[in-house]
């Protein structure tokens, strides 16, 4: 199925404009950034205190997964496809 599905598309479409890497990066990390300060309003909730250490974790890997994850739909669900 994988393979008919590449034999199909069209290689070319899947190249990223500047615009579309720019929105795939800002939604990425604006979604990374919500989530950061939400688990750190989530910690400082149920512990009574902020770690430092522990918001830093978090903020990387938010980050990261924003960018991985939401990035992608983000770039190529725009309008200059």
């Amino acid at each position: 199925m994988t393979a008919l599905a590449f034999a199909t598309s069209d290689i070319r479409r899947l190249r990223l404009s500047r615009a579309a890497l720019a929105r795939g990066l800002v939604a990425g990390s604006v979604w990374g950034a919500t989530m950061t300060v939400g688990l750190t309003a989530l910690t400082a909730w149920q512990c009574g205190v902020i770690c430092t250490p522990e918001v830093a974790v978090n903020a990387v890997l938010s980050f990261a997964a924003g960018i991985a994850g939401i990035g992608p739909v983000a770039a190529y669900g725009g309008a200059d496809r």
